[in-house]
């Protein structure tokens, strides 16, 4: 069924609203018996998934971060059902906690949504808290001067996918441009302030229906990044918030070790650490288009390897990007090393994984072969391959999708 709905969506694509005949009927049964020809291949260092941080003896934090377009709190349930059965996990919290996110600069201005769930293996040997960051609130009010686009008098000239195609636009497009001229950070201030309710409070700690800023001091929330076993998921314009969060708090570090005594023993810890974030439908490089680079760039070699003279002013041992696209997916981008080299802040020695796969096979009609766009750029979090590698990291033996070869891995060295 899936492919018959997929056959259609892509039909629509190439020729709008067009009749259905004997042509689509044989193209379908063509695709129904047609074996799985998705590629994908995955370059870059080892690293580890969600199982194996279990093994530490300490819960699990996954922060998700959306990218572009509208977004309601629970906009993260399929991921994290998909993961929590990939993970064997069958007990979930009853209710979700909701907290409201209050601009830090203003104290009144509302930012986002925090949700946070908690799910455990039955013999709670596995613990993880999902944070989900819903922060588009802030957009759709900027957005509404294109709403008389979607009005009817307009879209009864469209055809039905074209139309289908251009909403999607009015509300994603929009988004890296707000998020670039955002003069208040309201979105990059929402992260920094999910990040501080994860770091700073327990489950238990947590009152749902909170509305209040989270003032943690800094050298805490760096003594629980140090401490805590913490994952990050993006999708699309969220890889970019994500990395501007962390130069934001890398800044703070920073401060903060001239600033507080406290600080230094949880700092050294913290330059000993490896995070991991994984971007699907990444987009890093085309968001960098027409920004500044940081300060500090370029200069790996100093600051990532022991023998180099700004070994003790990093931030982190490493940063692990791995990201995700589909070459069909117009919205996504592979990360080339010497992109992480030259763009983002030596200080947390980013090392790139790519995975490059495709989300939605290609069907076949009339002799054109064609792939649904959408689908591909939405569909990550659904993917069985995708969801390997974020439980199972990049660990032959443990992986399914590499040892079965559904994923062939090239392992990356200098």
């Amino acid at each position: 069924m899936k492919k018959i709905y997929s056959l259609i969506l892509s039909l629509l694509f190439i020729s709008g609203c067009s009749s259905f005949g004997k042509g689509i009927a044989e193209a379908v049964l063509e695709n129904d018996d047609k074996v799985d020809t998705r590629q994908c291949d995955i370059r870059g260092d080892k690293f580890d998934g969600i199982n194996q941080y279990f093994a530490k003896g300490k819960e699990v934090k996954v922060l998700i971060i959306h990218g572009v377009g509208t977004h309601q709190s629970g906009y993260s349930g399929r991921i994290r059902d998909n993961l929590c059965k990939k993970l064997g996990l069958k007990i979930v919290s009853r209710r979700p906690k909701n907290i409201t996110l209050i601009d830090p600069n203003d104290k009144k201005t509302v930012i986002g949504t925090l949700r946070v769930s908690r799910a455990q293996s039955t013999d709670k040997q596995k613990n993880i808290l999902f944070y989900e960051l819903a922060w588009s609130e802030t957009t759709i009010a900027q957005k509404q001067i294109l709403k008389y686009d979607m009005a009817k008098e307009n879209t009864y000239k469209r055809a039905a996918f074209n139309n289908v195609v251009k909403g999607f636009m009015n509300d994603t497009v929009p988004d890296p441009l707000i998020y670039v001229t955002d003069e208040h950070n309201y979105i990059l201030n929402a992260t920094k302030q999910s990040t501080c309710w994860m770091l700073g409070k327990s489950w238990d700690q947590l009152q749902d229906g909170s509305q209040k800023i989270c003032q943690v001091a800094p050298y805490k929330q760096i003594k629980a990044l140090s401490e805590d076993n913490i994952i990050f998921v993006t999708h699309s314009l969220g890889s970019r918030i994500f990395i501007d969060s962390i130069l934001s708090l890398a800044d703070d570090v920073a401060a903060a070790e001239k600033a507080n005594p406290q600080s230094q023993y949880y700092i050294k810890q913290l330059q000993n650490k490896e995070l991991t974030v994984f971007m699907l439908a990444n987009q890093l490089p085309f968001l960098q288009i027409g920004r500044k680079v940081p300060k500090i760039h370029g200069q790996m070699d100093s600051y990532c390897q022991e023998s180099g003279k700004n070994y003790n002013h990093r931030i982190f041992k490493r940063l692990n990007i791995v990201a995700f696209s589909d070459p069909n997916d117009i919205l996504s981008y592979t990360i080339p090393q010497n992109f992480a080299d030259n763009y983002l802040d030596s200080r947390i020695c980013p090392y790139v994984t790519n995975v490059t796969l495709n989300i939605i096979e290609p069907v076949s009609a009339f002799g054109i072969s064609a792939v649904n766009p959408l689908a591909a750029h939405t569909n990550y979090d659904n993917d069985e391959r995708v969801l390997e590698i974020i439980t199972q990291g990049t660990k032959d033996d443990q992986n399914e999708v590499i040892s079965s070869g559904k994923c062939y891995f090239y392992e990356t060295q200098d």
